[in-house]
């Protein structure tokens, strides 16, 4: 693994398209409340600056370019929106376990 490269985020296209790419994410999954749109810029921004190799290769090659880059991050950003989801899935929040514990449920 690369480690990470935060000067690639000096780059105005990079911000660009992590702002996209989270609001791609937003919108895409705010029925389930999983990320929030600063959250997965946040998260689009971490991904980019710890994989320096993906975005040199893709803004190096006019055949991949940008398109090819948005395209990959928002990848990731949805394998992570899925794991995050998974890790809700399995903890109750402290509002349903208040509600069990008062129905004698817990």
């Amino acid at each position: 693994m690369t480690a990470p490269d935060w000067r690639v985020l000096d780059l105005p296209i990079l911000l660009t398209l992590a702002g996209r790419a989270a609001r791609r994410i937003a919108n895409g999954y705010e029925d389930t409340l999983t990320m929030e749109y600063e959250d997965a810029r946040q998260e689009a921004l971490i991904i980019l600056a710890t994989k320096p190799d993906m975005v040199n290769e893709c803004l190096g090659d006019p055949s991949l370019g940008p398109g090819v880059l948005y395209h990959r991050l928002v990848l990731d950003l949805v394998d992570r929106v899925k794991t995050e989801a998974k890790y809700r899935i399995r903890h109750t929040s402290y509002e349903a376990a208040c509600e069990a514990a008062g129905e004698g449920r817990v």
